[in-house]
């Protein structure tokens, strides 16, 4: 696939939102987001979503320079109103609420409403531990996602419904985990079909109930449906995704059918220092680090690798090297642009 700089991919895609109305504040806050998550390879939740984003702004769906506000709080908790502003500037709004909470009171529970989009759910947890927190996050979609399969059920009901963790490893990289509660985020599924790729087993079904590893299948028309995580113990996945439901969903207010593009989201922070010297905590997460990654490794398999260490690598090539993006994303972003009157600077 074609490769293109980190730092101009940044500033296009600032340009972008910022033709879209959006202060050049918040259209970095986006952008950054945006090309982290491709540097990490999540490509689902990244530069993929431009258009999407620009098709929502100009439905009014996402509202660029709309106020985020904390509507509702006490020592330890807060509800932050976003007012369909891009989901990354409340999200980020969110959490940055929670750590400073955390920092004064030790624990925190924060949860946003009226969001969009707010794309990688652990650039949020992440922030967090590399402020030296425990971070939880949960987020939901209303009934404009609603992809998934309760187990045992043919329509779908709930949306991919991720739950991320990060924990602060003092001088080391933070652990991250950021996975959905279904068999796969559905942006995933979007990049298999731009790069005309099939499919793994077990993640979709069709219109009819049947399995299948074509994802024009998902799309449809009509469209089909995304399983809960966990195969024959899909009920597991489908036990989380209510958690996340309600954590970042019902404890935001917001009606599970609510028909609107967006997230709800719930975070949790927590501050090891009010049970022991943060020193020893960090000891603590190394040691259970080296612990875990001393296991000898699997057939098939080079090296135990803890949570977020197989995105930090994939950064790492990307940023020497470049991002990919294959021709039917490239392509989309472009026809975008255009419609607001720029061009990829190169081209």
């Amino acid at each position: 696939m074609p490769v293109h700089p980190e730092k101009d991919l940044r500033k296009f895609t600032q340009q972008i939102f910022e033709a879209c109305g959006s202060p050049p504040a918040d259209a970095a806050i986006v952008a950054d987001h945006l090309v982290d998550a491709n540097l990490l390879g999540v490509d689902s939740h990244g530069l993929i979503r431009i258009p999407q984003y620009v098709n929502e702004i100009r439905k009014g769906e996402i509202k660029p320079a709309a106020q985020v506000v904390v509507a509702r709080e006490t020592e330890t908790t807060a509800a932050v109103d976003c007012g369909w502003n891009f989901g990354q500037v409340g999200a980020m709004r969110a959490m940055e609420v929670a750590v400073a909470k955390a920092r004064k009171h030790h624990t925190a529970c924060v949860v946003a409403q009226r969001c969009g989009h707010i794309g990688r759910l652990g650039a949020y947890t992440e922030f967090a531990a590399r402020s030296g927190f425990l971070a939880l996050g949960f987020c939901n979609s209303p009934i404009h996602g609603h992809f998934v399969l309760p187990w045992g059920g043919r329509e779908p009901r709930l949306a991919t419904n991720p739950i991320s963790f990060a924990f602060p490893a003092g001088a080391g990289e933070p652990i991250v985990a950021d996975f959905s509660t279904a068999a796969s985020p559905e942006g995933k599924i979007r990049v298999y079909r731009d790069r005309k790729k099939a499919l793994p087993e077990g993640w979709i079904v069709d219109a009819q109930g049947k399995p299948s590893t074509d994802p024009a299948s998902f799309y449809g028309p009509p469209m089909g449906s995304i399983l809960p995580f966990g195969r024959e113990s899909g009920y597991r996945g489908f036990a989380l995704s209510l958690l996340v439901e309600v954590m970042g969903g019902a404890l935001a207010g917001l009606n599970i059918k609510v028909d609107q593009p967006g997230n709800g989201v719930g975070f949790i922070v927590i501050d090891a220092s009010a049970f022991m010297p943060g020193e020893h905590f960090y000891e603590l997460i190394e040691e259970m680090r080296r612990y875990v990654k001393s296991s000898k490794p699997a057939e098939g398999f080079d090296e135990v690798l803890m949570p977020g260490e197989p995105e930090s690598r994939t950064a790492k090539g990307r940023k020497e090297n470049g991002i990919p993006l294959d021709e039917a994303t490239w392509h989309s972003i472009l026809n975008s642009a255009s419609t607001l009157g720029l061009k990829w600077p190169t081209s």
